[in-house]
């Protein structure tokens, strides 16, 4: 009976750690972690929806559910859940692809607001797929697998994806609109988009200085007074939010956007969307993005969280990753949300702002010592 116990348990975490919680030694850590995290998920979520093929608000739907519920499934104490640069070009490639299928397949009279509806359909069911991998594999106790993936192939990978996503945010920094391609060698056909953009002169001059500003403004603030301010204080500074707010302010009262031609993210509604089945009908078109982005989900969330969990003494079990992920992406289908995955620099973010959550009481780690 306590055999059978402990698996239940074993199998839905938070069960174990809160009730031996420890508010007075942990709370405020995880406090100034969550609301750190957090402030940095906004303006990645609306950043990366542009990487998938979808307005930004649903940017802010997959930086919500999907922490949400692996706080009950997960094993790890410092990955942060929610969009990743890598995983979101992979879905909107697939997105891209697929939609374009069904479009060409009911007819070319759809509405912008339908059009936008497939794609939505399209992401909630590559995130279902996805699911059902990452638990099959789970079942299977396929974590063995993830050792045979080294270091080298994770990191080629990843920076091959940083090249992808450079490009795909170039013709935002330049204010052009360009037609998305998909395929081999879809970068040169962007290149060569992009070079014909300049050449003509379709450059909005002020998107293009906005967007320098911008990224000056973070470099100064990133690389120059934050590791002056790490002196005086841990909490980290959103600068990234600091700047949206001001970016806002900014656009309004001068009205770039219609003195200036200056695409805005617009109107965002409010509140939460409703639950919907994803349509499975379309799995046979995307099965095979789904193993891929399944994969990698899974590789990048295990291996941070090994990272960290050795640094801080503690370990996170594989194999229940697997199920915890799975769980996410299924459970995340419902709404309108793209597949979610470990943010390399949230996590990092997480830790040295002194997270704690899932610390079993009289158990230290290495910063406790």
């Amino acid at each position: 009976m306590k055999k059978g116990t402990s698996g239940w348990r074993d199998f839905i975490p938070i069960t174990k750690w809160l009730p031996s919680y420890d508010v007075k030694q942990n709370l405020i850590n995880d406090i100034i972690g969550g609301v750190t995290v957090g402030i940095l998920h906004v303006p990645q979520g609306m950043a990366y929806a542009s990487l998938v093929g979808l307005k930004p608000v649903y940017g802010l739907y997959t930086s919500l559910f999907p922490s949400l519920i692996y706080m009950f499934f997960g094993t790890s104490r410092h990955v942060s859940l929610g969009v990743f640069a890598v995983v979101s070009l992979m879905s909107g490639s697939c997105n891209l692809r697929v939609t374009q299928e069904l479009v060409a397949q009911n007819g070319t009279n759809l509405t912008k607001a339908e059009i936008e509806g497939i794609s939505v359909d399209v992401v909630k069911s590559l995130g279902l797929a996805i699911g059902m991998i990452q638990i099959i594999m789970g079942l299977i106790k396929a974590n063995y697998l993830i050792s045979y993936l080294s270091d080298q192939i994770i990191l080629g990978f990843t920076t091959g994806a940083a090249v992808h996503v450079l490009t795909a945010q170039l013709n935002k920094i330049l204010g052009v609109a360009l037609p998305r391609h998909t395929g081999m060698g879809k970068l040169f056909y962007i290149y060569r988009d992009l070079l014909n953009s300049i050449l003509d002169d379709k450059v909005n001059k002020i998107t293009l200085a906005a967007s320098i500003a911008a990224i000056v403004i973070l470099y100064i603030a990133k690389y120059h007074l934050t590791p002056a301010l790490c002196a005086k204080t841990r909490i980290p500074i959103p600068y990234d939010l600091f700047l949206i707010v001001v970016g806002t302010a900014v656009s309004s009262y001068f009205a770039i956007n219609s003195n200036y031609h200056v695409k805005i993210v617009g109107h965002i509604p409010t509140g939460f969307p409703s639950p919907a089945l994803p349509d499975v009908s379309i799995f046979g078109k995307i099965v095979g993005d789904a193993l891929a982005i399944a994969i990698v989900s899974v590789v990048v969330t295990v291996s941070m969280g090994k990272v960290i969990a050795k640094k801080h003494d503690y370990v996170i079990d594989v194999r229940q990753e697997f199920f915890a992920l799975g769980i996410v992406a299924s459970f995340c289908s419902m709404f309108p949300c793209w597949p979610a995955s470990t943010a390399l620099a949230r996590t990092l973010i997480n830790d040295n702002a002194g997270t704690k959550t899932q610390k079993i009481v009289g158990v230290q780690d290495n910063r406790d010592k």
